[in-house]
């Protein structure tokens, strides 16, 4: 079956979710790559002050997606996507005034607590859908999130020519748009399912309110042990657009190299990313699949410790090719088993919740990552490649203690079920 017939199999609600998860990338990659440069070229603003600003933009979104997540589960997915839809629009038409800075904080606040807002709530209602399996839509979301980031900049730039009034006012098109379209959706499946459901117990009822979902996802010891080592994950993930471009940098190449990185990993996801997902799942359980993806993440490193003799010409690009076809194939077999991994284990129990407590260990590790490798570019004289050893580290390390979590589950839910069955 090919993605475009998966595609199509699917309701047309998730159809028009798999185009904002596309436009919204689109949106978001117009902007946020090309707001620093403007904010200091163009306004003059401190590197201290543009810092802050992305700064509070990435906590209020890393910090409060277990807030979007709590909310989702008690007023329901769709809401929050659509409300974070309106305050991501309206955040980034305030960046027209980024002169006034108040409204520049007020501009990164609100464009980061809208990711916080829909970010659990899309990926708790993309679990929903029963057509595909969790990981055929996952990976389904991905190559369109893909698809977003690798168009964004290029749309950005051609709108930056005209004005950065143009690429504030387009970038929020999309999120608005679908502002719209969610809520012209949203009342006709509510209708149908409260016509349905009229003698079932609300979502708020069920869940017990914030202290039960808070306390059932404190209680998920399995959901919590696979969430800390997942940060392991996100200390690699970000490394392409971190440890790759300060490389470069040292080696005195240009931002073509950075982009050629980047451009290619995307067309990868894009184009291998389902396929890839449908072999995997004939074969090894996700579980496996997970860690041997993450193993190939650290491992795709080592590309770049030998002295490789070229230095111009079409073979300089080999060893960040052979880097990103690696490291996106890691990715690939990785990610849509692990977004599939915290439904299961949240046993569609206060799923939303589950993503947000998830997206904060994620947040941990993409800080704990970029920490990691800046120490180790700073202590380069010990050894030039001690940014790859440590990548290279925590890719096997993460693959293992995968490993081990998944054989101590397996071991214990095979005790539970011997003992249930002597009783």
């Amino acid at each position: 079956m090919s993605i475009f017939s998966s595609y199509l199999r699917l309701s047309a609600e998730y159809r028009w979710m798999l185009v904002a998860a596309f436009v919204f990338n689109l949106g978001f990659y117009m902007l946020i790559p090309f707001l620093a440069g403007y904010l200091k070229q163009d306004l003059l603003l401190s590197a201290t002050l543009v810092g802050v600003v992305l700064g509070v933009r990435s906590f209020c979104q890393q910090g409060l997606f277990l807030v979007g997540g709590l909310l989702a589960d008690l007023f329901g997915e769709k809401k929050l996507i659509v409300i974070g839809c309106l305050l991501r629009a309206v955040g980034f038409c305030l960046f027209l005034f980024s002169d006034i800075t108040a409204l520049l904080f007020l501009a990164a606040f609100l464009t980061g607590f809208a990711g916080a807002l829909f970010t659990p709530a899309a990926q708790a209602y993309f679990s929903k859908q029963q057509v595909l399996s969790r990981a055929q839509m996952f990976s389904l979301v991905g190559v369109a999130r893909n698809g977003g980031e690798l168009l964004g900049p290029v749309c950005g730039v051609l709108l930056l020519n005209i004005s950065f009034d143009m690429l504030c006012i387009v970038s929020a098109l999309p999120f608005a748009l679908f502002a719209l379209v969610f809520t012209v959706l949203i009342p006709e499946r509510q209708k149908q399912d409260k016509s349905d459901n009229d003698d079932k117990p609300t979502a708020t009822s069920q869940n017990g309110g914030v202290k039960a979902m808070v306390a059932g996802v404190l209680g998920n010891r399995a959901f919590l042990k696979f969430s800390a080592v997942m940060a392991g994950y996100f200390m690699l993930i970000n490394q392409i657009s971190f440890a790759i471009p300060m490389h470069i940098v040292d080696q005195q190449g240009s931002s073509k190299d950075v982009a050629w990185v980047l451009t290619l990993c995307a067309l990868i996801s894009i184009f291998l990313q389902f396929p890839v997902t449908k072999l995997c799942e004939r074969w090894l359980s996700p579980k496996q699949w997970i860690s041997i993806g993450i193993a190939l993440m650290g491992l795709s490193f080592v590309t770049l410790i030998p002295a490789w003799p070229y230095e111009n010409g079409v073979l300089y690009y080999l060893p960040l090719s052979v880097l990103a076809v690696i490291f996106t194939l890691g990715t690939m077999v990785s990610f849509p088993f692990i977004m599939s991994e915290i439904s299961e284990l949240a046993k569609d129990k206060s799923v939303a919740t589950h993503y947000g407590f998830f997206y904060l260990f994620a947040g941990v590790g993409l800080i704990a990552g970029s920490s990691v490798v800046g120490v180790a570019f700073d202590l380069s004289n010990i050894s030039e490649h001690l940014a790859w050893y440590c990548l290279i580290l925590i890719g096997l390390i993460t693959a293992i203690l995968n490993t081990v979590l998944s054989a101590s589950a397996t071991q214990e839910s095979q005790s539970n079920a011997t003992s249930t069955s002597t009783q």
